[in-house]
């Protein structure tokens, strides 16, 4: 299996640093206004899948060229642009069914970061149990905001706290990273 390299490694712990940052702010605004001006939470949600395809096709154009963690990235830009179609189409008229469409989503995102997040394990020789653990627990979500968008008990505001955890878990990779940066040998001997 093919190591990732110093440059990509910067690459991608800058990413988790500025998804993480992205996702706070994302977040606080979602829950902030989606009551008393749910236009404006509307078009963060929608926006918030097409921000994951922006930072997937960063993370292809800076990481390896080959191999299965590049395929299932391919595949979650897909299922991002996907997803925000089908919000568009739901969230100005059945804001409900946008988070049951967002649900469906994030289980599968989940899942291909799952799987991202265990090829990148063998490449980092570690490091990676945030993004591990974080695609799970998004697998999990994902069911919950199908569920409760279709029987009306998950609302937008409610994703804010989906994307607080992410952020959570990009901040934790991140610093792992930043770690592992700190001593290049442990890169350069995978």
């Amino acid at each position: 299996m093919e190591a990732i390299s110093l440059d990509s490694t910067r690459s991608l712990r800058n990413l988790y640093l500025v998804r993480t940052a992205f996702q706070v702010v994302w977040a606080a605004t979602v829950i902030a206004t989606a009551i008393k001006q749910p236009l404006i939470a509307a078009v963060l949600f929608l926006l918030y899948p097409l921000w994951d395809v922006a930072c997937t096709v960063y993370d292809l154009n800076t990481s390896s060229r080959s191999g299965s963690a590049r395929t299932s990235q391919i595949i979650n830009a897909l299922l991002g642009v996907g997803a925000a179609v089908g919000i568009g189409l739901t969230v100005f008229h059945q804001p409900i069914y946008s988070v049951a469409v967002f649900g469906v989503w994030a289980f599968g995102a989940g899942l291909l970061q799952l799987i991202v997040g265990l090829i990148r394990r063998k490449q980092l020789g570690g490091g990676q149990w945030a993004m591990i653990l974080s695609g799970a627990q998004s697998m999990i979500a994902g069911v919950a905001y199908f569920l409760g968008g279709l029987y009306d008990k998950q609302h937008i505001k409610d994703v804010g706290g989906y994307a607080i955890f992410g952020a959570l878990y990009f901040l934790i990779g991140g610093v792992l990273l930043t770690r592992k940066l700190s001593k290049p040998s442990t890169l350069e001997a995978n």
